[in-house]
């Protein structure tokens, strides 16, 4: 049996125990210990949620989102808004539907709720990434407050945190068979990518534009950018030791004379306005100069959007890699994974959204997506 199946098989049974052991209140109730540590008193059977922080998506990949009684603003439609909710795969398999849910508050990153409003929505428990909130929140209402795992903290990104988190908020919205199925199908996709870049030769990647609470231009980047920890390639900011998000200094693009160039959509605009006022050090660029730069999905937009992620890694490995991927059709397998996550094919939400899978020309009058 493949290794990454007995370990599935081993967080499913490492977040059973714990809620089983944690069982210390009469029946009716049961005590879990949240990815904070904190212990948590919650209701056996779980009938209304809401998901903070955008923990909203994990809900969504779960298939429990009928269990959802409140819903912050940002994740409802609203055309005033400058925030583009299509770039969210979980927001657009929802669209339809999270209109009628009622507002318990503003949303975004540490933002708390409306403690009336969500008092009024009376869910049984509240999920958030944010430790701090969740005390405040459970301090303020008396509604149980649990603490999720966002998959990215000080040591970086971690597949294995979302699979966990998976795992044990399965548990906990008796979606355990759906969680088994998310981790399962990661394990796949992974051993995958991992299998057909085998023995490849090494080839050098600089992702620029990368998205972090808004859009950025060239110098923002991401170390250990997850799409590439499954490929066999060397991402050159990595050299700086730090992990996660972080903006270099511009001399260090040509400095590292990187053979490919990979550019977030949404930084694209940005990036063409930078190029407009400096195209002679863009024309210095290696990956420029051999006319290898190409154009990723934003994954992070409010948070982590782990189908879009897993995706991007398919596009890159078939551009860097195109006889191991030559079975692949990047925008069929994107199609494919959305699905898998969020129940239907909303990939042309993102389509329409952003100007993703595409290879990048430096002309004189800017920059052109084919």
């Amino acid at each position: 049996m493949n290794m990454n199946v007995y370990k599935t098989i081993g967080y499913c049974v490492l977040c059973l125990f714990l809620i089983l052991c944690d069982s210390r209140l009469p029946e009716g109730n049961s005590v879990i210990t949240d990815f904070a540590g904190r212990r948590v008193s919650i209701p056996e059977e779980i009938k209304g949620i809401v998901a903070l922080s955008a923990s909203l998506r994990y809900v969504v990949y779960l298939q429990a989102f009928d269990k959802v009684v409140g819903v912050e603003e940002l994740e409802k439609r609203n055309p005033m808004r400058t925030i583009n909710a299509d770039g969210r795969m979980y927001w657009a398999a929802i669209a339809d539907r999270v209109d009628d849910i009622p507002c318990i508050g503003e949303g975004g990153p540490g933002k708390l709720p409306d403690f009336e409003r969500l008092l009024e929505v009376k869910p049984d428990i509240v999920f958030t990434f944010e430790a701090n909130n969740a005390e405040i929140i459970q301090g303020k209402t008396g509604i149980p407050c649990i603490v999720i795992s966002g998959a990215t903290g000080m040591d970086g990104f971690s597949i294995d945190d979302i699979k966990k988190t998976f795992l044990f908020m399965g548990n906990i919205l008796g979606k355990q068979k759906r969680a088994l199925q998310l981790c399962a199908y990661i394990d796949t996709c992974i051993a995958d990518l991992q299998r057909r870049v085998h023995n490849t030769e090494k080839v050098s990647v600089y992702v620029g534009g990368v998205s972090a609470r808004g859009a950025h231009g060239i110098t923002s980047t991401e170390s250990f950018y997850p799409p590439l920890q499954w490929l066999n390639v060397l991402n050159v900011v990595d050299e700086l030791g730090k992990k996660g998000h972080l903006f270099i200094d511009v001399e260090k693009l040509i400095v590292w004379d990187f053979d490919y160039l990979f550019i977030d959509a949404a930084g694209l605009a940005l990036i063409e306005i930078d190029y407009k006022k400096n195209s002679g050090f863009y024309k210095k660029l290696k990956a420029v100069i051999k006319n290898n730069v190409y154009t990723v999905y934003p994954y992070n937009f409010y948070r982590t959007n782990i189908e879009v992620m897993i995706a991007n890694s398919y596009f890159i490995g078939k551009t860097l890699y195109r006889e191991r991927f030559n079975d692949i059709d990047s925008e069929e397998k994107a199609r494919e994974i959305v699905k898998q996550f969020v129940g239907m094919d909303v990939y042309d939400n993102l389509k329409k959204s952003y100007k993703g899978y595409g290879k990048v020309k430096f002309t004189n009058a800017g920059l052109t997506v084919h």
